[in-house]
């Protein structure tokens, strides 16, 4: 016995060791990031352990199933998950634990994953479309839509095709319709009147007429090519691109200087250009036995500096307005930034699936029926949508 006695301290000193092991579980993160964006996310993954102690494990899932299998997974799903889209909110309200901002700073972007007075997600980033230009291509920026028709005119008059611009795709043309007073998933969709929903209004009327009137002479009908800027860019037989923050680093490897401004809009126009603006954030698993921890890696990914870091990393915009001030002085970002400040969110709506795949198949029409009015058209888009939500 005697001689076991010198042991015991040791034995205690290991059984110390285990307990503060067992509290460094490590945590699970889920994400969809990939490349640049799994670069960011592991190296503040150890910056994470580093400070803390704690080991983190990251799982890459593809978009399109990252939400399926967080739900399915029970308790030995993800402790944090990371790239949450906005429009996922309801999906997920179950599934994320409520976190605290560290500040008020950010409040469009904690407004967006705020659902019934809980927060549920930290923004990460933001992004919304903006107009892309080539300025040794054109001379002065395009603010006004005045501008951007002389401008457009100019281009096709030196045998490039304008402006390079997709006019049968609903997030593309929010801005528009916004901007002529119609907001399809606003206060008039949840109306039980179909008269009074946003397809409906008399702005949607407008930006749909002006859609089919700019026509093949200023625009070329088509996303933006994402293989070294597209031609217009480039000088070649293009012009300008509506384009979202995810084109600038194609552009930028390919060796192209670009500037960006907000989309301008006609003059008839009531409002400005209010583009969807869409988020993702980090979330923090209501079924995590280390929420606190978790919490602490979401406040981290979540900070000004990361998200400055991820934008140099893979090109995502920051969601929060003083990481945007670290950014000033990069002119291709003023257009986005002042784009995201006047957009809307993406809706995190029952509605949506209802309302936008007619939409989309009412800007295809516009473009390629053109024996139907387009009051007629958007008519048949109500009445789709109107059977879909049984109203």
């Amino acid at each position: 016995m005697d001689a076991l006695m010198p042991r015991l301290p040791s034995l205690a000193l290991l059984t110390l060791t285990l307990i503060g092991t067992a509290h460094a579980a490590p945590l699970t993160v889920w994400t969809h990031y990939q490349r640049a964006d799994a670069n960011w996310l592991r190296a503040q993954a150890a910056l994470y352990t580093r400070r803390t102690g704690q080991p983190v494990q990251i799982r890459t899932l593809p978009l399109d199933q990252l939400g399926p299998q967080w739900a399915a997974a029970g308790a030995g799903g993800p402790d944090v998950v990371v790239g949450v889209p906005d429009e996922w909110l309801l999906q997920v309200r179950t599934l994320a634990a409520p976190l605290t901002p560290a500040g008020p700073q950010d409040r469009a972007g904690i407004q967006a994953f705020t659902l019934g007075g809980r927060t549920l997600g930290l923004p990460l980033m933001a992004e919304a479309m903006a107009l892309v230009y080539n300025p040794r291509l054109v001379s002065a920026p395009p603010t006004t839509w005045k501008a951007l028709t002389l401008e457009l005119a100019r281009q096709v008059k030196l045998g490039r095709q304008g402006l390079v611009l997709d006019l049968t795709d609903p997030y593309t043309q929010a801005g528009l319709f916004r901007a002529y007073g119609a907001d399809v998933f606003g206060p008039q969709a949840r109306s039980a009147a179909p008269a009074t929903w946003g397809l409906a209004q008399p702005g949607a009327l407008k930006a749909a007429e002006r859609l089919r009137q700019w026509g093949p002479a200023l625009l070329r009908n088509r996303q933006p090519e994402r293989r070294g800027g597209g031609p217009g860019l480039r000088g070649g037989p293009g012009g300008d691109v509506l384009a979202g923050p995810w084109e600038l680093p194609v552009l930028q490897q390919a060796g192209l200087e670009v500037r960006s401004v907000p989309f301008p809009v006609p003059e008839d126009a009531p409002q400005g250009w209010q583009p969807f603006v869409g988020r993702q954030a980090v979330m923090v698993s209501a079924r995590s036995v280390q929420r606190k921890e978790g919490a602490a890696l979401a406040g981290q990914l979540s900070s000004d500096a990361a998200q400055v870091a991820l934008y140099r990393a893979g090109g995502r915009l920051p969601s929060s307005p003083a990481a945007w001030a670290q950014l000033a002085d990069t002119p291709e970002l003023r257009g986005f930034g002042q784009a995201i400040r006047a957009g809307a969110p993406v809706p995190a709506r029952p509605e949506m699936d209802a309302v936008w795949d007619p939409w989309q198949a009412a800007l295809g029409a516009i473009q390629t029926q053109p024996q139907r009015s387009v009051r007629e058209i958007l008519g048949a888009a109500v009445q789709t949508i109107s059977a879909a939500l049984g109203r």
